[in-house]
């Protein structure tokens, strides 16, 4: 099971309002080119602030991608389950309510039979 990566973006906690209409322009263009990095994109910013590093050359490179395109496929499996699960939720929410209505009106109809007889 891959690790959990920290996130920098900060979170809301419970009883924590932040009214986003106040943040300026700028402080948008940052949260939004970082939250949209992929892992390759950081990876590949990485090495090249290394340039001058004399090393794993482009070993280190080539694992680092992969490593990147993993972890990518990844959160793309964990997106998909997390659709289908809400789509199955759905589904079954709608169920239910389906049920409870043909429960009831069962009911209405065992109440109007038994009036009539």
């Amino acid at each position: 099971m891959p690790s959990q990566r920290h996130s920098n973006t900060p979170q809301p906690t419970p009883g924590h309002v932040r009214d986003y209409s106040q943040v300026t322009d700028e402080e948008l263009v940052v949260l939004t080119d970082d939250s949209t990095n992929t892992e390759q994109e950081k990876s590949a910013e990485k090495v090249e602030g290394r340039g001058g590093e004399v090393g794993g050359g482009a070993e280190e490179e080539e694992a680092q991608r992969k490593k990147a395109a993993e972890e990518e496929a990844e959160r793309q499996r964990q997106r998909q389950r997390a659709s289908e699960e809400r789509a199955q939720a759905k589904q079954n929410e709608a169920t239910q309510r389906l049920c409870g209505m043909v429960s009831h009106t069962k009911g209405v109809v065992d109440m109007v039979t038994a009036d009539s007889a």
